[in-house]
């Protein structure tokens, strides 16, 4: 037996014990824990003399999807007179359910079973569903045989409405609605057939559940295909809508990259002008910390050559001051601009619920980005710290070299 697979019987036994329900096959002891009773609520729906209810029902047990099958027969209880008393027999699936005929086959031979062991002149003849005396149908091992999935009802919560259906309940009849019942349990907790007259009156009377006739059937039905249509093509337009949207989005961002790329370009050319100056000041500098040099010692040669202290001082100033002044004007480095960090976001949600990683900005394509600002970045700083370091030169060699200035000045003095 598959562990999916429960059998029941249960029945009203008055006081004390009232209604009450035992499992005749359990596929799994926590699910049969937590399944509900299968009492009826005589205040909404009732049987009468010599009259028969089936129902399908939808409930969560155990945190599982499931769906029973369930027969309802009048019977009286022992030592009393009231009405709407009943024996009965139910199949439970969990996840997966049988055809429908076989199902409907194997309850109503339980079900008969169960009356004929059990009833007499229309009375229980037990206390309790703990004391029936049944046997299995023969062959009930079929059922896990011939399982399969289901797609309705495709949602299990709980309405805590129900729909009375009065038409036959003829086999091949019962087999085809119940098998349309699947789709009405999206809107009801549960569905119930009746040929009898009277129950479907005293059901429209007291008004608290749903009761209609075949016709009825059929048009509650088509109202839910309806609805469901009408909420699927809501979901073809918002998906419409979405690509719409997607589009527009698109053209946003693309056109955000396109004129960030152009942007870091134009910035890209300009530090690469400014790097190749950079580049050749160096060489400029160079040459000019050379020709300075010179300028000194042939300024020691004209010391040596017995020029005046005065001529020589002034050539030696105009030189030292025209360096000086170079020497700030061309050694500030030039900074680089700072490329833009590239990162387009989409304003699109997921409000739908979908997989939209896709949307995603791309994050190969940022890294590129960064790793080239990265590299502009490195040849700022190298060029920062060599023109500093040209700066820290220039200063020692000239507190050197006014140091031996004054020291000849002392000297001729």
């Amino acid at each position: 037996m598959e562990q999916n697979i429960y059998l029941l019987a249960f029945g009203t036994f008055g006081n004390p014990y009232g209604f009450r329900q035992t499992f005749f096959r359990v596929g799994n002891q926590n699910v049969a824990k937590s399944i509900k009773t299968f009492d009826l609520n005589t205040n909404a729906i009732k049987l009468f003399e010599d009259s028969t209810i089936y129902s399908i029902r939808k409930e969560t047990a155990n945190g599982l999807s499931s769906i029973a099958y369930s027969k309802y027969s009048f019977a009286k209880e022992q030592n009393s007179d009231r009405g709407g008393t009943f024996i009965g027999a139910s199949i439970f699936f969990t996840n997966e359910i049988a055809e429908d005929h076989l199902t409907i086959t194997k309850l109503n031979e339980f079900h008969k079973i169960l009356v004929a062991k059990n009833v007499e002149d229309k009375t229980i003849m037990v206390n309790h569903s703990d004391n029936f005396s049944v046997d299995l149908p023969q062959d009930f091992d079929k059922l896990s045989f011939n399982l399969k999935s289901f797609d309705e009802p495709s949602n299990f919560n709980t309405s805590n409405a129900c729909l009375v259906v009065y038409s036959s309940i003829e086999t091949n009849k019962l087999q085809q609605n119940l098998k349309k019942a699947l789709e009405l349990l999206n809107n009801f907790d549960t569905v119930f057939f009746t040929d009898n007259e009277e129950i479907a009156k005293f059901t429209h009377s007291k008004g608290l559940y749903k009761t209609v006739t075949e016709e009825g059937f059929n048009t509650e039905i088509q109202a839910l295909r309806e609805e469901k249509k009408k909420r699927l093509q809501v979901m073809v337009n918002d998906f419409e809508k979405e690509i719409t949207e997607l589009e527009e989005n698109k053209r946003v961002t693309v056109k955000a990259l396109k004129d960030s790329i152009e942007e870091n370009s134009r910035l890209h050319q300009e530090n690469g002008r400014k790097i190749e100056e950079s580049r050749k000041q160096i060489q400029i500098v160079e040459n000019k910390y050379h020709e300075f040099s010179k300028k000194i010692r042939e300024a020691i040669n004209y010391v040596n050559s017995n020029k005046k202290i005065e001529d020589i001082k002034l050539f030696h100033s105009e030189n030292k001051r025209e360096f000086i002044n170079f020497v700030n004007q061309n050694t500030k480095p030039q900074y680089l601009n700072i490329l833009d960090n590239i990162q387009p976001k989409t304003n699109l949600t997921t409000q739908h619920q979908l997989n939209h990683d896709w949307l995603q900005p791309n994050s190969k394509f940022q890294n590129k980005g960064q790793t080239k600002t990265k590299d502009s970045s490195k040849v700022f700083i190298v060029l920062s710290i060599l023109f500093f370091v040209l700066w820290v030169l220039t200063v020692f060699y000239f507190l050197f070299f006014n140091s031996n200035e004054n020291s000849f000045n002392f000297i001729n003095a």
